[in-house]
């Protein structure tokens, strides 16, 4: 039998929607945090990305990506590309 998930080895995703000009910008910041996230290109044309982390990072991933809302137009969305409403 395998070792249980924990924290570390569990991921979580989230999806994102902005300026399809804004995704290379973008991928630059996400990388330059190596071992924080991955971030995948969804829908180029529709700037539709996917970040994924482990979930030990999510509350850094979410203030990184809050910060980064602040340069860019960046709207956290559901698979689909909808926009998701946050409780």
């Amino acid at each position: 039998m395998g070792q249980p998930a924990s924290k570390y080895t569990e991921t979580g995703s989230r999806y994102y929607k902005l300026a399809n000009r804004d995704i290379v910008y973008l991928k630059s910041i996400l990388e330059a945090y190596e071992g924080l996230n991955t971030m995948s290109t969804i829908d180029g044309k529709r700037g539709l990305i996917r970040v994924s982390f482990p979930l030990c990072f999510a509350g850094d991933v979410e203030a990184l990506m809050q910060e980064i809302a602040k340069e860019i137009e960046i709207a956290e969305v559901n698979e689909e590309g909808e926009p998701c409403s946050k409780p």
